[in-house]
């Protein structure tokens, strides 16, 4: 079944409708209403004057104008007396029965009958019985009135219903050339004025929404220069680092060094390693977005490995097994994006475990990187490398590759499953 989405422009017009639709039918209860009340007062003024009339005695009643004027109860028509078994006592009031009685068409028979008291004191029978025919008659080809309230109701709902429509849609016109206008906001557009939507309320909105993707963009693109800068700036120094680094380890086998200058060497050169993979993460995605990255035949098998060996130095004074289990397998990807999320995850994974097992499972495209007794004091969703997991999951999200991550009972879980980009295009973000 499909879901409707709930929407402010439908429910204000069923709102509005609903409210025109009760008023519609309260006004037409009251106009049916009213019409009977004025027939019943017609009928009563007739029948008082017709009590005035004379000539009216016992066992003679008189007709006028198909009403009986009856001086008692005995001489009042059978037809009235079946309808009314006891005969009324208060003066004035009229009483009446009707049969058959629909909206849309008159009843086949009523009966009326009223007590009045003349000027000289005598007692008055008014009475009338109205038939099929003789409402027909009365009528106009039969109609009911009420047949014509109830049809001039429904065209006043039908009127008010094509008026409220006009006017939703004279309304909610600017909202939508707001939204559509919002839709198609982006570099070049941003630079230019809002449109005018006529009203007020929509241009204020405008500008507050034209202004904060100003503002954000101009945040972006101050983030994106510093990146940029920040980045250029740190390859030199690492540069110089690494080179040092090589000289010291060439000279070290000239004449060795003792076990303390070994294993400040070699923390020298795991900083320059790691500075080196985070600056060109920086590097890569403070890129223009528009420009496509480098696809190459990439063997994941013999990455995943490499890195292993790469990265090997952070498990030195742990007691930690590495169980890597891969097939061959070529796919086309972004060299750089594949290299830098594998990076992290395999440092992430040797970084938090202190004993235990850090297993590597790859199968076609799917990477599977899981580790056991991860450092108690590390909390259970820390991923461990700050800067390097937000990164990854921005390239992640960039090529659209399937990522998933959980904590298990012993350590955490990722796996990441890699898709060769369309037409070597990468979507921005």
């Amino acid at each position: 079944m499909m879901k409707i989405k709930p929407s402010l422009r439908f429910y204000f017009f069923i709102a509005v409708l609903l409210l025109g639709a009760s008023l519609t039918l309260v006004f037409s209860a009251l106009t049916i209403n009213y019409f009977i009340e004025g027939l019943d007062t017609g009928m009563r003024s007739t029948m008082h004057q017709l009590s005035k009339v004379d000539n009216v005695r016992d066992n003679h009643p008189v007709k006028l104008i198909n009403f009986q004027i009856s001086s008692r109860w005995q001489d009042v028509p059978a037809d009235i007396k079946a309808q009314f078994p006891k005969p009324p006592t208060k003066q004035g009031v009229l009483h009446k029965k009707m049969q058959d009685v629909t909206l849309f068409s008159p009843p086949k028979k009523a009966y009326f009958v009223i007590y009045m008291i003349n000027e000289q004191g005598e007692k008055r029978y008014v009475s009338k019985v109205f038939n099929k025919n003789t409402i027909k008659n009365e009528t106009k080809k039969g109609s009911s009135h009420f047949t014509g309230i109830l049809l001039f109701g429904i065209c006043g709902l039908i009127v008010f219903t094509l008026f409220l429509f006009l006017i939703m849609n004279k309304i909610s016109s600017p909202m939508e050339s707001l939204i559509n206008w919002t839709k198609t906001l982006n570099d070049k557009s941003l630079a230019l004025p809002p449109p005018d939507f006529k009203y007020h309320e929509p241009n204020e909105l405008a500008q507050i929404i034209h202004s904060s993707l100003n503002s954000v963009q101009s945040s972006l693109k101050r983030e994106q220069a510093f990146l940029n800068y920040a980045s250029h700036e740190l390859r030199t120094p690492i540069s110089v680092i690494r080179s040092n680094i090589e000289l010291l380890n060439k000279m070290n086998e000239v004449t060795p060094l003792n076990d303390k200058q070994q294993k400040i060497l070699q923390r020298i050169e795991r900083a320059g390693f790691t500075m080196t993979h985070l600056t060109e993460t920086l590097l890569w995605l403070g890129r223009d977005n528009t420009i496509p990255p480098q696809i190459s035949n990439i063997k994941l098998n013999k990455l995943i490995q490499q890195l292993v060996d790469e990265l090997r130095y952070l498990l030195q004074g742990k007691t930690v097994n590495i169980d890597i289990q891969s097939s061959q397998y070529r796919i086309k990807l972004p060299t750089t994006a594949c290299l830098i999320v594998l990076t992290n995850l395999i440092r992430n994974a040797f970084q938090h475990t202190q004993s235990g097992t850090v297993s590597i499972k790859q199968s076609s495209n799917h990477v599977i990187i899981e580790n056991t007794h991860i450092d108690p004091i590390a909390k259970p969703d820390d991923l461990g490398f700050g800067l390097g997991l937000q990164l990854t999951q921005r390239l992640i999200k960039k090529f659209h590759w399937h990522y998933n991550s959980e904590s298990t009972a012993m350590g955490h879980k990722v796996e990441v499953i890699f898709t060769s980009p369309p037409s070597n295009k990468v979507e921005s973000e």
